[in-house]
């Protein structure tokens, strides 16, 4: 049996149905099988295998779109370390570093092992209510605790460990990785952390106090907020993609996941180089001479 691919697609993006075939052929002559979500491979006639998350038998994970789509397969892969390589196909795209300009190049070099392999941290996040767990789920980027559409803010005791931290009066709380730290938590004025580091980052969002700031904590914590009050309508948000609803007393505990996500063919070495491409980080504006 040769190598396998599964490929997770965002139909949604422009050039999807140009390359996807074109990967599939590719593949086929590098020696590789490829398997596509069902209703794609109909849609578009590929000669490819289903993909089946249950029953995954992969080497590799391709995906083409954006973040979100990388988002969403490393949540599949359900702790299963095999590399992701994810292209850009629009949009900032910082996890998805490769450009479709340069995805021959990239899709070659991890196919005959000379592409760069990092390893990232994950979160676990499970809801406590009333002493019983009743939600668990992992994240890459990161774990929000949000008051949803009410205008009133909501009141957090954060601790880790058997550590109180304090109490938090705010729109709600990021708990980000190093990985994440250019999402939400950056939008929220958080702190951008090199992503190879293991620690947690915790960041109010909106907070009814210049006291608190964020701050960074052990990644193994755990790191846990009781919903005091106003939680009518809170959220815990896991990258963006899963919801689970919140009750005033439970209590939300983050630490490290289980398992780590491999991301194939990112290059370490230019992380800062993407800061400064894509974030503009240390740049300066310039302004125009009228």
């Amino acid at each position: 049996m040769g190598s396998r691919a599964a490929i997770v697609v965002n139909p949604r993006r422009r050039g999807v149905a140009e390359i996807l075939p074109q990967l599939i052929e590719h593949l086929g002559a590098k020696g590789w099988r490829a398997a596509v979500d069902t209703a794609v491979r109909e849609k578009l006639s590929l000669d490819a295998d289903s993909l089946d998350w249950r029953s995954l038998a992969a080497d590799l994970v391709i995906t083409l779109g954006g973040d979100g789509t990388l988002l969403r397969a490393a949540r599949a892969l359900a702790g299963r370390e095999i590399p992701i390589f994810g292209v850009n196909l629009g949009g900032l795209g910082f996890l998805t570093s490769v450009p479709a300009a340069d995805f021959w190049n990239g899709i070659d070099a991890v196919l005959e092992g000379r592409a760069p392999v990092e390893r990232r941290m994950t979160l676990v996040a499970e809801i406590v209510r009333r002493d019983r767990t009743v939600a668990r789920h992992q994240a890459l980027n990161e774990a929000v605790i949000h008051k949803g559409g009410s205008l009133r803010v909501i009141e957090l005791r954060l601790s880790i460990g058997r550590d109180e931290i304090g109490s938090y009066l705010a729109d709600g709380l990021i708990l980000s990785t190093p990985t994440g730290s250019t999402g939400y938590n950056l939008s929220a004025d958080g702190p951008l952390v090199v992503p190879h580091l293991d620690l947690i980052i915790a960041t109010p969002i909106c907070a009814h106090t210049l006291a608190i700031r964020p701050i960074v904590l052990p990644a193994d914590g755990p790191v846990e907020a009781v919903l005091a009050s106003g939680g009518q309508g809170a959220f815990l948000v896991l990258d963006g993609q899963v919801e689970e609803r919140l009750e005033v007393g439970d209590r939300v505990s983050v630490r490290r996941g289980d398992h780590a996500i491999v991301l194939a063919g990112q290059d370490t070495g230019t992380y800062f180089e993407r800061l400064r491409g894509k974030l503009m980080w240390g740049g300066r504006a310039k302004r125009g001479i009228s």
